[in-house]
């Protein structure tokens, strides 16, 4: 069988209803397909790991970015905001 063009979007054979890019020429099936025919699912995306700044280092970024040392300033406001809102995020 020699139908593979590099890049090609195709119909999936199986369900007929998704449509992959073949930039292989062993991909013959979707992604969806291809892993129920191996019994698997699809992956579950996981959030990514955020690491929380510590309290000592929050207390002193509010007090290098607050409004007062910086004229009252719009972009220090709204820095000065989200740090506190990060604040009480980690305090509950």
């Amino acid at each position: 069988m020699n139908d593979f063009h590099f890049g090609a979007r195709v119909l999936c054979p199986t369900c007929k209803t998704r449509v992959f890019i073949q930039d292989a020429p062993w991909k013959r099936l979707c992604v969806t397909c291809y892993l129920a025919q191996k019994g698997k699912t699809a992956p579950t995306p996981t959030a990514p790991a955020v690491m929380p700044i510590e309290s000592g280092m929050l207390r002193r970024l509010i007090q290098l970015c607050h409004p007062d040392r910086h004229g009252n300033s719009a972009a220090a406001n709204i820095a000065t905001r989200y740090l506190l809102e990060l604040k009480g995020a980690q305090h509950g």
